[in-house]
């Protein structure tokens, strides 16, 4: 609410003096100015009166403001704080609203994936107008020369609406787009922006805007992936289990060959025992020693073991 008040200037500036009606030394500076304010605070002076007024007798005298002491002219800038106010915020909004449709057009000219568009849902998707008829539409794909939308499957009445749904994360929801998108050209698009079928373009920042999730942000890469398993090496011990050696030995073979160091233990240990072939302890003491050096910590023990039967000086030569 607006108000009119009357503020004393007694802060900056009070020196008695001695009233000529009287002589009181009651006499000093008041001010009677008349101030617009929004509640407290002061918008711009209206009137300029000051006085000279004594406490006493109640003889006043009046005041040019030019003539007034420095420190009360230097205090006349608590008058306009207001205004000073206003004109700051009324620059910042027309300065965001340039701002708003430069990253709009940069948007357009260099698109990205998730760009979300506001849009009048009759002139973008030719639905017919219904009271509800803003929608938001997310880029999905694009080349060099077309544009793929998602198009929610909500309407709304007033943008503050999508801002809220942006705010409460709705657009996260796995109904709130359709499955079905809309392919246009860049320069159809263009155009939906200069006719203002498109009204606003908006780039997610962190996966969110107005603070809500308007995208699925990327799954965390897990800290352990678990042991990898090779394909070979596991059809081997179908094989063992079913007493199938020689189809066993066969596919530890191959991932021993490929460097897996648990398929080279596996094919060590059936040359060893003689599984599926006749027993070769140099075979199985080559690959025993392949898989301990890549840290296999059971073919380390199965190599010593072995090295106590058979002469493994040989290994440092192969």
């Amino acid at each position: 609410m607006l108000l009119f008040n009357t503020a004393a200037a007694d802060v900056f500036y009070k020196k008695q003096k001695t009233c000529p009606h009287c002589h009181s030394e009651h006499f000093s500076l008041s001010n009677h100015s008349k101030v617009l304010r929004f509640s407290i605070l002061p918008i711009i002076p209206l009137s300029i009166n000051y006085q000279h007024q004594c406490d006493a007798c109640g003889y006043t005298s009046a005041v040019s403001w030019y003539s007034l002491p420095p420190l009360e002219l230097a205090s006349f800038i608590k008058y306009f704080i207001g205004l000073v106010l206003i004109v700051y915020i009324l620059t910042k909004a027309i300065l965001g609203i340039h701002e708003q449709a430069d990253n709009e057009i940069r948007y357009l000219n260099e698109p990205k994936k998730f760009d979300t568009y506001f849009v009048y849902s009759d002139k973008f998707t030719g639905e017919p107008k219904r009271i509800n008829n803003l929608k938001v539409a997310q880029l999905v794909e694009f080349d060099d020369k077309s544009m793929t939308f998602r198009v929610a499957n909500y309407t709304y009445k007033y943008n503050k609406d999508i801002e809220i749904a942006m705010r409460t994360s709705m657009l996260v929801q796995d109904d709130y787009f359709s499955s079905k998108t809309m392919t246009f050209t860049k320069q159809q698009v263009k155009q939906f922006y200069e006719d203002n079928s498109i009204y606003k373009i908006m780039r997610p920042e962190l996966y969110s805007l107005y603070g809500g999730f308007v995208m699925h942000p990327p799954k965390p890469k897990p800290l352990y992936a678990g042991v990898k398993l090779d394909k070979h090496n596991q059809q081997g011990i179908t094989y063992f289990k079913d007493g199938q050696f020689k189809e066993a030995l066969e596919s530890f073979t191959l991932s021993a060959k490929g460097g897996y160091s648990w398929g080279q233990l596996n094919l060590g240990q059936m040359y060893r025992d003689g599984q599926g072939t006749e027993v070769n302890n140099e075979k199985a003491a080559y690959w025993l020693n392949k898989a301990t050096l890549q840290g296999n910590p059971k073919a380390k023990i199965e190599l010593a073991e072995l090295c106590l039967s058979y002469d493994c000086s040989k290994l440092n030569t192969q």
